[in-house]
């Protein structure tokens, strides 16, 4: 590994100023975006307390009003935005030039598993084969919220969360424990060790960052999770979730001078592992406590929902994406067209807003993470894929997640979804698979 590293050719000079470049664009992005201010009702909000509160409102003349009010604030910024993505798009150009490349899509899929074709394949048979399950969770939506048709405005709102059972935040640690100990008591182990070096922070306070995080470090073999939970099994998910990524580089750490040194490049491994941990996790949760059967299918029907909504996203932006970086920098208006016509807005009424689709594009990951998304889509493909084998044989599935688990990040997404049980890059079949296990949990 170390012969390995040591072939990799020093960036050049114009190379690191290319880099720099780029990261302060960055910076101007947002710059740009602390400049939107909401005015509703009388006061001023922040776009992010006024998202919040529309993800709160029950009622529909509410929800249009705030929807309006923050996507006019995000068009404010957008010839800004368009002008600054013109840049940016020049300085991947050039960093793709700089480094060897034809274009900065091919420089994105230089050490990937799978092709650039057989990931545009993949983006359109993800949305033929979920458009179903998609179709189905609109139609709940629209029941739900007492509406004939659904509006843009209707797809943020959180639909009533069940309140019957009361997972306290002070319960969360105890919990896992014995949620993971029913996996596996080494997995078990991986809870009380963070816990016994004083390793949870999970409330949030003043001056705290938002999201949620596991830090590990493989030399001590211990993690810290730092996240921003309030209660509630919701939360509890992304407890499970910040547990997968514990109990999989505890794994590693395991291994005598194992060495983890492809972290960036490794996400679909990584989100993998905790995707599986929330959604057996999540499963298992269940069979601990008396939940009743109607707040069992809402947590369900909760994460497809959450599911789908990264798949959509996935699907449109990487498409835009790989659109984007395979030909010469387009225009802004060219960009506006490939996002129209890429959004999918079957059973949503989007007449009279076209000015706000042409925008969709300007999205914080489209400007920082090119590509980002797409790891994840893959991530829980493989996961929905293990939860089925994991609901055929439960002992055999969990011996081989965990044997896959030691083969750490020097084997390849393709050698450790195998030795999961996973065959990568996908076939149709294994979409069909995972929908599969979205059908289970909706019906």
């Amino acid at each position: 590994m170390a012969a390995a590293l040591a072939e990799e050719p020093e960036p050049s000079p114009r190379l690191l100023e290319l880099r720099t470049e780029e990261r302060q664009l960055f910076k101007e992005y947002q710059t740009i975006t602390a400049r939107q201010e909401v005015e509703y009702a009388g006061e001023r909000l922040t776009v992010a307390s006024a998202e919040a509160r529309l993800r709160t409102t029950r009622e529909q003349d509410e929800r249009e009003a705030l929807w309006r009010q923050i996507k006019a604030a995000e068009l404010a910024c957008a010839p800004a935005l368009d002008t600054l993505f013109g840049r940016l798009l020049q300085v991947r150009r050039d960093i793709a030039v700089e480094s060897g490349h034809p274009d900065y899509a091919s420089l994105n899929w230089a050490d990937r598993a799978d092709t650039i074709a057989s990931t545009e394949t993949l983006l359109e048979a993800i949305g033929e084969v979920f458009q179903g399950v998609e179709r189905g969770l609109q139609e709940h939506r629209a029941e739900a919220l007492g509406v004939q048709t659904l509006r843009p405005w209707d797809l943020d709102v959180a639909l009533t969360v069940p309140t019957t059972f009361q997972l306290p935040i002070e319960e969360y640690v105890p919990t896992a424990e014995r949620v993971l100990n029913r996996l596996d008591v080494q997995f078990g182990d991986v809870v009380r060790q963070i816990r016994d070096h004083g390793g949870f922070d999970l409330s949030p306070r003043p001056g705290k960052p938002n999201g949620n995080i596991c830090a590990h470090s493989m030399k001590e073999g211990r993690s810290v999770l730092v996240c921003n939970f309030s209660g509630g099994v919701e939360s509890f998910r992304g407890l499970l979730h910040e547990l997968g990524h514990a109990a999989h580089h505890h794994s590693i750490s395991s291994v005598p001078d194992h060495v983890f040194w492809d972290f960036t490049g490794f996400w679909e491994v990584q989100e993998f592992y905790a995707f599986v941990f929330t959604y057996i996790g999540l499963l298992e949760f269940f069979e601990l406590h008396a939940v009743s059967e109607e707040e069992r299918r809402w947590y369900l029907r909760s994460t497809v929902e959450r599911i789908m909504e990264r798949f959509s996203d996935v699907e449109e932006r990487t498409r835009l994406e790989l659109w984007l970086y395979q030909q010469e920098p387009p225009t802004t208006n060219e960009i506006d067209a490939a996002s129209r016509r890429l959004t999918r807005t079957a059973g949503v009424d989007w007449r009279d807003l076209d000015d706000v689709l042409n925008k969709r594009w300007q999205k914080p990951h489209t400007f920082k993470y090119a590509f980002y998304n797409i790891d994840y889509a893959i991530a829980m493909l493989a996961a929905l894929q293990f939860v089925h084998a994991y609901q055929q044989d439960r002992t055999a599935s969990l011996e081989r997640l965990k044997c896959s688990m030691l083969l750490g990040a020097t084997a390849g997404a393709q050698k450790i979804f195998a030795e999961a049980g996973i065959t990568y890059p996908f076939q149709r079949a294994q979409l069909e698979c995972a929908r599969s296990v979205l059908e289970d949990w909706l019906a």
